[in-house]
């Protein structure tokens, strides 16, 4: 499903740290199948795709990211040893004014990667990579959401990223390689404890508007 021709013609950079920004990773044929079967998700932030409705497109996408093909050709381009390792899948639909500050990953991870799926010609929540926490600092140029669009980056120190404040539908695939399966489980334990309190949150608030 994913074209591997596309990730091998990509050249990695070395500013503002080690990272890939490349398009075409997509065929442009699968683009009406992968919308139709994106996850139903009714909510902002990055969700566990298995927690939503699908379609078998989408089921096929995440069974390849998560597979080892995938990691050999990232791991290369970057410079990390990404077989073997275990992932950590989740998907955006849309994006709230809150999302995109600059940031550093935890030291769970070992790289990111991250395809958009969006019609091309979107805009707004374009993501940089930058020298550092300032969203106008210096960096890359903003990356195109358009479908097929794709960026990866190895976890590091200063390896900052982020977009300005973007409220609406935002497509994007986001797979990260971590250091074990205890990383996993606390990341699952952490996102279980999140979307129960957005819950808890929610109903609080219908609750006072009654």
């Amino acid at each position: 499903m994913l074209r591997y021709d596309a990730i091998a013609a990509t050249p990695a950079s070395d500013y503002p740290f080690r990272n890939l920004i490349g398009a075409d990773i997509m065929p442009p044929e699968l683009e009406p199948d992968i919308a139709r079967d994106f996850p139903q998700i009714d909510k902002t932030g990055f969700m566990r795709p298995e927690d939503f409705p699908m379609g078998p497109s989408f089921k096929m996408l995440l069974a390849e990211v998560r597979g080892p093909v995938f990691a050999k050709a990232i791991g290369e381009k970057l410079g990390v040893n990404l077989v073997g390792k275990p992932t950590w899948v989740t998907v955006r639909k849309w994006s709230a004014l809150k999302d995109g500050r600059p940031h550093t990953d935890g030291a769970d991870k070992l790289a990111s990667a991250l395809i958009y799926l969006n019609p091309e010609g979107s805009s707004g929540g374009n993501l940089r990579f930058l020298e550092g926490p300032d969203q106008a600092g210096p960096g890359t140029k903003e990356v195109n959401p358009g479908y097929g669009h794709f960026i990866a980056f190895p976890r590091l120190d200063n390896s900052w990223h982020g977009h300005t404040p973007f409220e609406g539908e935002r497509r994007v695939v986001q797979i990260a390689w971590l250091v074990s399966e205890d990383a996993v489980a606390r990341k699952a334990k952490r996102h279980g404890i999140t979307e129960f309190l957005k819950k808890l949150f929610s109903k609080t608030k219908q609750d006072e508007m009654m």
